[in-house]
């Protein structure tokens, strides 16, 4: 079992021994010298290196030709199959289904594609509201040296 964490979400995970298997017999056939492992968490890719993989299961390249040693001895059948003795029965054809139309005159059907009503149109989005204006603040008066109060701006 390989374990990794995810170098985006840093999630960690494990690759078990068979797809770890999976993977080293496509690196191999495809010459290639990473393995992009998805991390179940945010299932992007991840980069492993091949030595990484090949370290963590020893003895893959024996496990490979016994795996194909196994699937060559029963990909061939032991005994021929037996032929049918009989032809299967044919198999009745699906019914077509016809839409639904409506029985009657052709007066009624128009009248009843008048009575349909029509799709009521949304109303228009009603504009945000405008928060309320702040009030502007004024400046406070201040006292002269004097003692005389100013309003604000000197007069020249």
């Amino acid at each position: 079992m390989l374990q990794l964490r995810c170098t985006y979400c840093q999630t960690m995970f494990a690759i078990s021994q068979d797809e770890t298997l999976a993977a080293l017999e496509r690196m191999e056939e495809e010459k290639l010298k990473f393995y992009d492992a998805h991390c179940p968490k945010c299932r992007r890719a991840n980069r492993v290196e091949r030595i990484k993989v090949e370290f963590s299961y020893p003895g893959w390249r024996n496990e490979i030709k016994k795996m194909a040693k196994e699937t060559s001895g029963t990909s061939q059948p032991a005994a021929p199959a037996p032929a049918p003795a009989a032809p299967a029965a044919p198999v009745p054809a699906p019914k077509k289904r016809h839409s639904h139309k409506p029985a009657g005159s052709a007066a009624a059907v128009s009248a009843a594609k008048k009575t349909v009503p029509a799709p009521k149109a949304k109303p228009a989005a009603k504009p945000a509201a405008k928060p309320a204006p702040r009030p502007v603040k004024k400046p406070a008066a201040t006292s002269s040296p004097k003692g005389k109060a100013t309003g604000g701006a000197k007069k020249k």
